[in-house]
């Protein structure tokens, strides 16, 4: 009974308002493959598609590309599953000092933004807002990207981000 008790209790702390997670675009599985996905209300990881898991707010899908060179590399891209709401580039900067002033400065959402389901490219020092698709606000820092590649040769990257997740539907964030 004291086990349920604190059970109890760490479920009403409710989600991590803050924090930083890296997200792959690695296929995982043997087929059919899948992408691990961020939920932000459970702040867990997701198999994407998975039966029998939820889904996640957040996959990052990447793109092949054909490089200068001639080779393929990997870009980052936020794709939202459930395919209702999604996100809004909100700065673009040189330095990872600028993009973190602009973003722990970035309090309210504004009004007029676009949100896309499906991201542009993802670059280094972006700062991203999403709406999931229960109608709360994230606000993305993209601090570091990683180009890598699997056992077999496939390439992917992970994108390494800090965040912070309004659960309450309301367009202010908290400090």
């Amino acid at each position: 009974m004291i086990a349920l008790f604190f059970m109890g209790c760490d479920s009403l702390n409710g989600p991590d308002e803050k924090g930083e997670f890296r997200l792959s675009s690695e296929k995982l599985g043997s087929g059919p493959y899948h992408l691990m996905g961020y939920l932000y209300e459970e702040s867990e990881f997701y198999r994407y598609p998975y039966q029998g898991d939820k889904v996640p707010d957040i996959i990052n899908e990447g793109y092949l590309v054909l490089a200068e060179g001639g080779g393929l590399i990997s870009l980052p891209g936020f794709n939202t599953p459930s395919q209702i709401n999604g996100f809004a580039l909100i700065g673009e900067f040189e330095s990872l000092d600028g993009a973190r002033s602009f973003y722990e400065g970035y309090n309210n959402v504004e009004d007029g933004l676009q949100f896309e389901t499906v991201s542009d490219t993802v670059e280094l020092f972006q700062v991203w807002l999403q709406q999931t698709s229960s109608g709360n606000y994230v606000k993305l820092l993209v601090k570091d990207i990683l180009d890598r590649e699997g056992e077999s040769g496939t390439l992917f990257n992970d994108v390494v981000m800090e965040y912070t997740y309004q659960s309450d539907g309301s367009t202010t964030f908290p400090d």
